[in-house]
């Protein structure tokens, strides 16, 4: 058995990496895992924010490696970014994930909230009931740990 930090764990999903990268992948948990503990809605959807050097610490990558990975998720439709702040000082990128592209692509995948959320937002970024998502499926995938 490797011990190590049980609390820094990042979850690589091999059938996602085939189809859009490892690198891609593993930013995309990561954002998933953010978006499960965040508070942010705003334009229809909820938003984690961090750095690309923060992202980077993260998964032990460089801030280039995410800038690259995250343009990729971008051009894949499977993320959004916009800065969210309106100060023309702070870079800092906010970050939601398109929950639609990744089930297109044949993953089950949706935002579990426990937040008050508009009908603006896709039922699957509506808060679970009972450990059912928005779609009425349970929830039996993308634990993760960090």
């Amino acid at each position: 058995m490797i011990g190590g930090d049980n609390r820094r764990v990042v979850v690589l999903h091999l059938d996602m990496a085939e189809k859009i990268g490892r690198l891609e992948a593993l930013l995309l948990s990561q954002i998933d895992y953010w978006l499960e503990r965040t508070h942010h809605f705003a334009r229809g959807r909820f938003w984690v924010y961090n750095t690309e050097a923060e992202w980077g610490r993260q998964l032990g990558v460089s801030a280039a490696s995410i800038k690259r990975a995250a343009a990729s998720l971008e051009r894949q439709g499977l993320i959004l970014r916009t800065r969210l702040n309106g100060k023309a000082y702070d870079r800092t990128l906010s970050y939601s994930i398109c929950y639609e592209k990744l089930r297109d692509l044949g993953f089950r995948a949706g935002r579990r909230g426990f937040f008050g959320v508009t009908e603006k937002a896709d039922s699957w970024d509506r808060p679970e009931e009972d450990g059912v998502f928005g779609d009425g499926q349970e929830d039996k995938s993308w634990a993760m740990e960090i």
